[in-house]
């Protein structure tokens, strides 16, 4: 997985005769969303203010804050001391954990220029999306499904929001469990781990039982978006980021899951996710404990199926 790069001072768009401050917050989210780091957005900021006359100069660190602001927990959950940006502190829910206790989300809001700007430069309809699948699985039973996207001893908690279990592909496999109709979309570390509320409390479905992050999935469920500008979206973030498509799933409801192969550095993924959040993503994706919908399942409320319309097994 790659983030868009090699942003330039032309991609910016010049200041106006008022609203500075909002422009480089503007400018900011813009520089986020391509893919530059922080220091480079400031460096950006600054140089495309210098570029021509402004009618007032920059308050002092206006646009470190802004910048700040817009990278979201990555930047604001930083310390700064005597000029060194120290990490901040991880703290795992049990010795064995993988995952931090805390996890910030990314903190950006949809930006519809960015989305209008990604529905044009990559149409993609559903029917498009179906003819394009490289594997046709719409048939393929859900367990049989998630063998071809994890290994069978891979451990997958399966159910629904109340009622849930995790066991081996394998035993998915052999059709005595009930699925239901969603999947934490990374594996199990192990069966159960300890709930963040209670450190008496083992639950199946935690943070502290989820393993390293295998997949990331992106939902938008705006209704006020045709489902083929969100199969759009998808297309951008697969040819503009060169994010590995596994698959996309039809919630059955009003979203598409889009499944993205993870990279192994988290800090690429943070980038990728805030890139999606950016085009309309729900931002709590991220936690690798949250649920999805399980591909080709029947989903309980409406007896529809979560029907896939897109997989890519390479």
């Amino acid at each position: 997985m790659a983030i868009l790069k090699g942003v330039q001072l032309s991609d910016l768009e010049d200041f106006k005769n008022d609203g500075i401050h909002q422009h480089i917050m503007k400018l900011a989210c813009f520089c986020r969303g391509a893919g530059a780091n922080d220091s480079e957005a400031v460096d950006l900021i600054h140089k495309k203010f210098n570029q021509s006359p402004q009618r007032r100069h920059l308050q002092p660190r206006e646009v470190e804050r802004a910048v700040e602001r817009a990278f979201g927990g990555a930047v604001q959950s930083r310390r700064v001391s005597r000029g060194v940006i120290l990490p901040p502190k991880f703290e795992k829910i049990t010795p064995e954990s993988v995952w931090n206790r805390s996890m910030p989300l990314p903190s950006v809001e949809a930006n519809q220029d960015l989305i209008n700007e990604a529905v044009r430069a990559t149409k993609w309809s559903l029917d498009d999306m179906w003819e394009e699948s490289p594997l046709r699985v719409d048939e393929c039973p859900p367990a049989e499904l998630l063998s071809l996207s994890f290994s069978e001893s891979d451990l997958l908690c399966c159910g629904s929001i109340n009622r849930f279990m995790t066991l081996s592909v394998k035993d998915w496999l052999s059709g005595n469990y009930w699925m239901g109709d969603q999947v934490v979309p990374n594996p199990c570390r192990v069966r159960m781990g300890v709930t963040l509320g209670d450190k008496n409390k083992l639950s199946a479905h935690s943070r502290d039982a989820t393993g390293k992050r295998k997949y990331i999935v992106v939902e938008s469920d705006d209704e006020g978006m045709s489902f083929d500008a969100k199969a759009s979206i998808l297309l951008y973030l697969k040819e503009r980021a060169e994010a590995k498509l596994r698959m996309v799933v039809h919630t059955a409801g009003k979203s598409l899951h889009g499944w993205f192969v993870a990279s192994p550095d988290e800090s690429v993924n943070w980038r990728f996710m805030k890139l999606a959040c950016l085009l309309g993503a729900d931002p709590r994706m991220w936690l690798p404990e949250q649920l999805a919908r399980l591909p080709n399942a029947v989903r309980l409320k409406n007896q529809l199926t979560q029907k896939t319309y897109y997989f890519d097994p390479s």
